[in-house]
């Protein structure tokens, strides 16, 4: 499917990949800044699974607003993978709606925090989303399609179906709870340790990243082992690699409070650089060249396709 307005189609795109994958409430989506983060590689067999986390101080059940985080991690199937079409995301933001976001990060200004990730229009990209703005584009994007969404459910309808997803495989009330975020009564480890820790729902991850509950022995993950050239991933980034380096530099060297939050925040945006890339082929096999939004990069297409297609 194919949607005109590029942010519109790639926004919602990523919010309902992103929103299933994480089970976000619609306040989640509202308020989803740029805080991100490239946590860690668990150790499955036969490829390690590499964590993105989300954070957030949103959600009903969040009413201390504590940051909490969200894990996620590339799909089995690229067309369904949500970093692939985060990463599509971002890096549109970043190279056509032109955010400002790494630069104000090399010169330590705070003020990149106040971007959001899901927005109807980058005018509105340092503000709140409203229930309206999101549902408004999401409705626009699911009305090409057959079938009819209730405007009032229509935000919900992500984490319900991670909710059902996870259910049919036989994941634990108590995983279910600590993924969904859901307010617990067993005091403050429910409440407030466990959702600030991405791992901790670590199996609801693998079930909706398409590796079932035996993901740990069985994270059969072709496309993860494609070398991407670096030019490549700075072609996407431009400057990213040596603003990421610039900020480690500086957060290791300072006297006073450091960004590591910026930090980790360039760093992901080089893996979603990278998952940009591996997912790619895949994308143009199924979508062709339509699909893509950053034109100006079709030139390294040509080697790109050269990729193994059948290699996952």
């Amino acid at each position: 499917m194919r949607f005109p307005d590029k942010q519109v189609g790639l926004c919602v795109a990523a919010m309902v990949s992103c929103g299933l994958a994480a089970g976000f409430r619609s306040d989640d989506l509202q308020d989803t800044r740029y805080f991100m983060e490239l946590i860690c590689s668990v150790p499955a067999k036969p490829l390690p699974m590499q964590i993105l986390a989300l954070a957030t101080n949103a959600g009903k059940a969040n009413r201390d607003a504590q940051m909490t985080y969200a894990a996620l991690a590339n799909h089995r199937q690229p067309h369904l993978d949500c970093l692939a079409y985060l990463s599509q995301l971002v890096l549109y933001q970043l190279n056509v709606s032109k955010l400002p976001l790494l630069a104000l990060i090399y010169q330590n200004n705070t003020s990149w925090r106040s971007y959001r990730m899901f927005f109807r229009d980058p005018s509105m990209a340092t503000s709140k989303q409203t229930y309206y703005d999101l549902s408004t584009i999401l409705l626009k994007v699911a009305a090409t399609m057959p079938d009819t969404l209730v405007k009032t459910k229509v935000m919900h309808l992500m984490r319900c179906s991670g909710t059902v997803s996870l259910a049919a495989a036989a994941c634990s009330m108590d995983i279910l709870r600590v993924w969904g975020r859901w307010a617990r009564s067993e005091g403050v480890v429910g409440k407030s340790y466990l959702p600030k820790s991405p791992l901790s729902a670590l199996p609801a991850t693998g079930v909706l990243a398409g590796f079932g509950t035996d993901f740990m022995t069985n994270h059969a993950f072709g496309r993860g082992t494609v070398a991407v050239p670096v030019a490549w991933i700075d072609a996407l980034a431009p400057h990213a690699r040596v603003i990421f380096q610039a900020v480690r530099l500086r957060n290791r060297t300072c006297t006073g409070k450091a960004d590591f939050s910026g930090q980790h925040c360039v760093e992901s945006t080089l893996y979603l650089a990278e998952t940009f890339w591996q997912s790619s082929p895949f994308m143009l096999q199924r979508y062709g060249l339509g699909w893509w939004a950053l034109q100006r990069f079709v030139s390294l297409w040509a080697v790109l396709h050269s990729v193994n297609l059948s290699n996952r």
